[in-house]
């Protein structure tokens, strides 16, 4: 299973994009080297990938990339997971979103930001029903209270982005931003 990583130091000049396969991520550690900044967004669903697959991708690689990045120099980890992450939560994707957050932290980056979006907004190519049903429904709440059940992909990668070139948190390793302030981060012009 082939999958694209992005890593980029602040230097604009050395952005690259490399392709990796994350069976054989060992094989592909040098991708990892001489990043100050490592952005994860790894993820599948259930339908697409089975239980198994699912813990794969959304744990065992977010891990795994976040160990080869920490080893190649990588000081700030920046995490998609998912708003509702809890390893008590009675759906099976918040427990593994919340053992992959648990793992990273001990990774121990000298930053660690968690972003846990609400529903994601955007436009796909595959077709998920149950997905488009939240979104039709939940639109008329995010009319009302928009940083209550959703976000655009848009707001969350400007959060991301931002995050990443304002100061962390005093004293704080880890910085979990929960849906609204992913949205406060992500308007920031």
């Amino acid at each position: 299973m082939a999958s694209f990583l992005f890593w980029f130091t602040l230097c604009p000049a050395s952005q690259r994009q490399e392709v990796v396969d994350f069976e054989k991520l060992d094989e592909s550690a040098a991708a990892f080297q001489g990043h100050d900044v490592g952005f994860c967004c790894l993820g599948t669903t259930r339908g697409k990938a089975g239980a198994d697959g699912l813990i794969r991708v959304d744990r065992d690689y977010v891990y795994h990339s976040a160990r080869l990045a920490k080893a190649g120099g990588c000081r700030h980890f920046v995490l998609l997971s998912a708003m509702g992450a809890n390893p008590s939560s009675r759906f099976f994707l918040m427990q593994v979103k919340a053992e992959a957050e648990s793992r990273v932290k001990t990774v121990r980056f000298d930053r660690c930001s968690i972003f846990r979006p609400a529903l994601l907004l955007c436009d796909r190519q595959e077709s998920r029903p149950a997905e488009w049903i939240a979104r039709q429904v939940l639109g008329a709440v995010a009319y009302v209270f928009p940083t209550f059940c959703s976000v655009s992909t848009v707001t969350v990668a400007r959060a991301m982005v931002n995050n990443v070139v304002m100061p962390g948190p005093d004293n704080q390793k880890v910085e979990i931003l929960e849906n609204a302030d992913i949205h406060a981060l992500g308007n920031i012009k």
